[in-house]
């Protein structure tokens, strides 16, 4: 098999120009180039690809028939070079996107027609997953960008913060009827709490900003369970407390199905506890086009560039 294709479009090019100057012209390489690379063909191929007749050279019959077969192949391999250059280049056909359920509802939802008019030929493969499993998913290859609400603790991923949301704490009234409306830490200390796993995501940070680091999490845990719209139908249930996205809650909020507690003045702290949400991609992947443009478009905050 021959390996050296850049002589074999030097012989193909040689061939349409009619000189190896004005082949070097077309290819933008020295005329000497051209003689060292068909010598270099000859001496890969064993048999001569030019004659000498007078002072021109012309393709022996071995040469034109290699000849002949390139211009079956080269020009088909041309185009698909130029098709995969534009493929590159254009952004055009699909990307994967993983993350929480929650917050794609209310920041991506909203935002992705303006993704998809501004990109006709977009097209976005949504998975909605917790963030270990989008993690994995993206070390894989089988997602192309995930947005996490925990730093992942991956070194093939590249992360970059996208947003925040601020927690806060519910429960319903018919609870609060029931149990008591809690002040203190001693209060809520006491109370039935909904966790979403085992490290009290955004309960852990929410207690701490409202009592201080010192002060021991709720014992309480009555349910963990891995989905935020499930958290909030058992707090609307009456099972319990939760600490959930304050978008999350927002509607339920103004139906007065859950309320929002407070802690009592003085013992909470001035900063508001909130999380980062991360865009994470491998750091490996391609930088296609239309990757490249959803990537931009998720770190500039759902906006077309301008």
């Amino acid at each position: 098999m021959l390996g050296n294709h850049e002589a074999l479009w030097t012989l193909w090019e040689v061939s349409r120009a009619g000189t190896h100057a004005a082949a070097a012209a077309r290819l933008g390489i020295t005329a000497s180039a051209v003689g060292q690379q068909l010598k270099a063909l000859e001496r890969h191929a064993g048999v001569a690809l030019f004659e000498r007749v007078g002072r021109r050279a012309r393709l022996t019959p071995a040469g034109a028939a290699l000849v002949a077969r390139l211009g079956e192949y080269l020009p088909a391999l041309d185009a698909a070079l130029e098709e995969a250059s534009e493929a590159q280049r254009a952004v055009r056909g699909e990307v994967s996107l993983g993350g929480p359920w929650p917050f794609f509802r209310y920041w991506l939802r909203p935002r992705l027609p303006g993704l998809l008019t501004r990109h006709p030929e977009l097209r976005l493969d949504v998975r909605f997953d917790v963030p270990s499993r989008v993690s994995r998913l993206l070390l894989e290859g089988a997602l192309d960008l995930g947005i996490l609400g925990l730093l992942p603790d991956a070194p093939g991923l590249e992360v970059r913060p996208v947003a925040q949301e601020a927690f806060v704490a519910v429960a319903a009234p018919a609870y609060l009827k029931r149990w008591g409306t809690p002040r203190t830490a001693r209060d809520y200390g006491a109370h039935r709490f909904v966790a979403f796993d085992a490290d009290l995501a955004m309960l852990a940070p929410w207690w701490r900003s409202a009592f201080g680091p010192r002060e021991p999490l709720p014992a309480q845990v009555v349910c963990r369970i891995a989905n935020l719209d499930e958290m909030l139908a058992l707090v609307e249930a009456g099972a319990g407390l939760a600490v959930l996205p304050d978008y999350l809650v927002a509607p339920a909020v103004r139906e007065k199905r859950v309320v929002t507690l407070t802690p009592e003045p003085g013992r909470r702290s001035a900063r508001r506890p909130r999380g980062t949400l991360w865009v994470a991609w491998r750091k490996a992947a391609a930088p296609t086009a239309r990757f490249i443009a959803v990537r931009d478009w998720l770190l500039g905050g759902g906006q077309a560039p301008r």
